[in-house]
C-alpha cells in the first residue's frame, strides 16, 4: 500500500522500520494505532521522527504474519486524522464507548525533523491544557469495509487541569468506562530525565482533575499496570518499572483501590522476571472468574545504552501473586526481544502484541520490520505464536494455560483452588478486595511443601473437600473430651485423698473454648505508614513493609462478585463483557470441556533467584 505523499518525506509503509512507544485501543473489532517514536530506513539509513498517521487493523480477518503490514491501514485523508494533532510518544488513548467517542490525552513531545509533516507549520509539540477527541462514525456500522476508518471528525477541548507542569508521557494509563474516569501513573514531564510522583484522575463528567502524589515517589510510567475490576470495584496492579531512578525488581505489586483511594502493596512469589521497563501488558479472567491473568511481554532490562532487550512471555495470577513463565519467544512466528510494545487482547484469547523497538540493546538501532509486517498473534490456550491469525473465522473461550493452572490449581475452565498469596494478603483490605467467589480467606495457611518439584499433572489425585468448621470441631471436641477426662481423674483422686475439687480463676471453665483467637486488628496496622495528600483530599494506608501472615485463619461469606470493565488494556471474560462488547467479540455460549481437577499443589517455597535468559 502507497500512501503518495510528497518524496522528500518519509512514507509511513513503504520506508517503516518500527514504531515504538505507541498507544492502542480495541473500538468495534478494529485495533487502533496512534502517535509514537517512529523509524524510518530509506537508502540502508534510518531516521527517527515522529508518527503524524493514525492506522487500524480489522481483527475480523484472516493476517498472515508474514504479510501483516497488508492487512494494518494508514489513514491518508487529512480531514479524519490532521496534521495538527500533537507529535507524542505514549499518550493515554482512551474508548468512551458510552459516547462513541476517543480521547487522546497528554504523551511526551516528539521532534518531528521536517521528516513526516507536508506542512510543517502544522507542527504541534502538545500541551497539557488540551485533549483530543476522535468521534465514531456511525454510518459505517451498516455499511462497512476493513478499510474503514472510523474514527474522524478529530479537535481540541480544553482540559480541567490546572496549574500543569508541562505534558506527562506514562505508559501506565486506563480508563475506567464504569466509573468515566482516566488515570495516569508516573510518568515523565517533557524530557525522559524528569520523572514524577504525580498521579493523576480525569473526571470525565467535569472535566476535572485529581493530581495527587504516589507514596513510593518518582515513577518513569514504564512499569507493567494492569487494571480490572473485581467485586464491583476498580483496582490498579503496578509492578516493576524505574523508580528513584532504579529499576524496581517485580516480587512487589502496588495496588491501587479506586474505592477506598488507597495505595497498598502484595508480595509477589514464584519465579520471579528480573527487572525491566517498558514491558507490555493485557488483563484476562478465567472463564468462571476464580482468577485473573496479568500477561507481560518483552521490555527493557533497564535504561542503560548497553541494556538486554527481553522476549519472555510472564503471566502474574491474581489473586495466588504469583508468576509463572510462559514462552521465550523463540518460534519462528515469535515477536522476539523487543521493549516499548503494544498488547492487546483478541476474540478474547490471542494475545496481539504489535510494533516496539527490536534490536539486542537499548543503544542500537531498531531492526527494521520491512512493510509494516510489525504484528504477532499468540493463542494463550495453547501458548503458541500463530502463522496466521483466523480473525473471527475459529471461535472459543479463553481458557487458563496449563502451566497456570498446575500452579494454582483447577483446570482451563477455572476451578482456582489457590486463590490467595502463599503467605496471605498483606492486609485485611486486600483480603477483602480480591475475595472471590464470595469467600474472603485472611490467610491460606498453606502446607510446608514435602519438595520442589513440579505438581502432578494427571489428576489421578482427587482431592476431598472437608469443611473448615468440621475441622475445627473435630479438634475442639477432641480437646474437650481429653481435657474432661483428666478433669474427672484428678477430681477422682481428690475426693479420695477429702480435698475438695475447685477450680481456680485463672482455670479455663469446663467446656473450654469454642472459638479460634480473635484476629488482633493490630496485626495488621502495625506496620503500615499513614499517609495524607493535602491535594488529594484523603488519607490512606500505604503498606511499607513486608508483614507475616496472621496465627488465626478467618473466612467471610460475602455476595458474589459482579464486575466488568473496558480498557484497552482491559479483562476479556464472556461473563464480565457488556451486550456490546459480545456484539464486538462474539463468543460461542458453550463452554469447553473441563480437565479433570488438580489437587492443590504444593505452595513455592519462596522466591527463587531470577533466571537469566539465555
Amino acid at each position: 500500500m502507497s500512501t503518495e505523499v510528497d518524496p522528500q518525506l518519509y512514507d509511513p509503509v513503504s520506508e517503516f522500520c518500527a514504531l515504538y512507544l505507541h498507544s492502542t485501543a480495541v473500538i468495534d473489532g478494529q485495533v487502533y494505532i496512534v502517535q509514537g517514536y517512529g523509524q524510518y530506513i530509506r537508502n540502508g539509513r534510518r531516521k527517527g521522527a515522529g508518527n503524524p498517521h493514525i492506522r487500524f487493523m480489522d481483527i475480523n480477518q484472516r493476517i498472515p504474519v508474514a504479510r501483516s503490514g497488508e492487512f494494518i491501514h494508514v489513514a491518508t485523508n487529512r480531514t479524519e486524522y490532521p496534521e495538527n494533532i500533537p507529535q507524542t510518544v505514549s499518550p493515554a488513548f482512551w474508548w468512551d464507548r458510552n459516547t462513541l467517542t476517543a480521547y487522546m490525552i497528554m504523551g511526551g513531545t516528539v521532534d518531528y525533523q521536517g521528516l513526516i509533516l507536508e506542512n510543517g507549520a502544522l507542527y504541534n509539540p502538545g500541551s497539557p491544557r488540551e485533549i483530543w477527541r476522535g468521534n465514531f462514525r456511525t454510518e459505517f456500522i451498516k455499511n462497512y469495509t476493513g478499510s474503514s476508518n472510523k474514527l474522524d471528525e478529530w479537535g481540541a477541548l480544553t482540559s480541567g487541569l490546572e496549574n500543569p507542569t508541562g505534558l506527562i508521557s506514562s505508559r501506565n494509563s486506563y480508563y475506567d468506562v464504569a466509573s468515566r474516569k482516566g488515570y495516569i501513573v508516573g510518568g515523565w514531564v517533557d524530557a525522559i530525565t524528569n520523572p514524577t510522583d504525580s498521579f493523576l484522575i480525569w473526571d470525565f463528567d467535569t472535566n476535572g482533575w485529581t493530581n495527587s502524589t504516589l507514596p513510593w515517589g518518582r515513577s518513569l510510567g514504564n512499569g507493567v499496570m494492569g487494571s480490572f475490576r473485581i467485586n464491583d470495584r476498580l483496582v490498579h496492579i503496578h509492578v516493576g518499572g524505574e523508580i528513584n531512578g532504579v529499576y524496581t525488581t517485580m516480587d512487589e505489586a502496588r495496588i491501587y483501590d479506586a474505592e477506598t483511594q488507597s495505595w497498598y502493596t502484595q508480595e509477589i512469589r514464584g519465579e520471579v522476571p528480573t527487572p525491566r521497563g517498558d514491558a507490555c501488558t493485557a488483563m484476562v479472567a478465567a472463564p468462571d472468574g476464580s482468577s485473573y491473568q496479568m500477561y507481560m511481554f518483552g521490555g527493557s532490562e533497564n535504561s542503560s545504552r548497553t541494556a538486554r532487550y527481553l522476549g519472555e512471555l510472564w503471566v502474574l495470577n491474581i489473586p495466588s501473586f504469583t508468576w509463572v513463565r510462559l514462552d521465550d519467544s523463540r518460534g519462528e512466528f515469535a515477536p522476539g526481544t523487543r521493549s516499548a510494545a503494544s498488547c492487546n487482547i483478541l476474540q478474547n484469547r490471542i494475545l496481539l502484541v504489535y510494533g516496539g523497538k527490536k534490536s539486542v540493546t537499548a543503544g542500537q538501532a531498531a531492526q527494521c520490520e520491512n512493510g509494516g509486517n510489525a504484528a504477532y498473534f499468540m493463542d494463550l490456550n495453547t501458548l503458541t505464536w500463530l502463522e496466521t491469525y483466523e480473525g473471527s473465522g475459529t471461535q472459543a473461550n479463553y481458557s487458563v494455560p496449563s502451566p497456570v493452572y498446575n500452579l494454582i490449581g483447577g483446570n482451563g475452565y477455572g476451578g482456582a483452588r489457590l486463590t490467595a498469596p502463599p503467605d496471605g494478603f498483606n492486609n485485611e483490605v486486600l483480603a477483602t478486595i480480591f475475595s472471590i467467589n464470595g469467600t474472603r480467606v485472611i490467610n491460606p495457611n498453606p502446607p510446608e511443601p514435602t519438595d520442589t518439584g513440579a505438581p502432578p499433572q494427571d489428576g489421578s489425585t482427587k482431592p476431598t473437600s472437608v469443611p473448615i468448621g468440621a475441622i475445627v470441631g473435630g479438634v475442639v471436641g477432641g480437646i474437650l473430651l481429653v481435657a474432661l477426662a483428666v478433669l474427672a481423674f484428678v477430681c477422682f483422686r481428690k475426693r479420695n485423698g477429702k480435698m475438695k475439687c475447685t477450680g481456680s480463676q485463672d482455670d479455663i471453665p469446663v467446656g473450654g473454648r469454642t472459638e479460634l483467637p480473635a484476629f488482633s486488628e493490630s496485626s495488621f496496622h502495625q506496620n503500615l505508614t499513614v499517609y495524607k495528600d493535602p491535594r488529594a483530599g484523603y488519607s490512606g494506608y500505604y503498606q511499607s513493609t513486608v508483614l507475616g501472615a496472621p496465627t488465626a485463619q478467618e473466612v467471610y461469606i460475602y455476595e458474589l462478585p459482579t464486575a466488568y470493565t473496558h480498557s484497552h488494556q482491559h479483562v476479556n471474560s464472556h461473563e464480565l463483557m457488556s451486550p456490546q462488547d459480545m456484539a464486538e467479540s462474539p463468543n460461542s455460549t458453550t463452554h469447553l470441556v473441563a480437565d479433570q481437577e488438580l489437587p492443590l499443589p504444593p505452595m513455592p517455597p519462596g522466591v527463587p533467584e531470577p533466571r537469566t535468559q539465555v
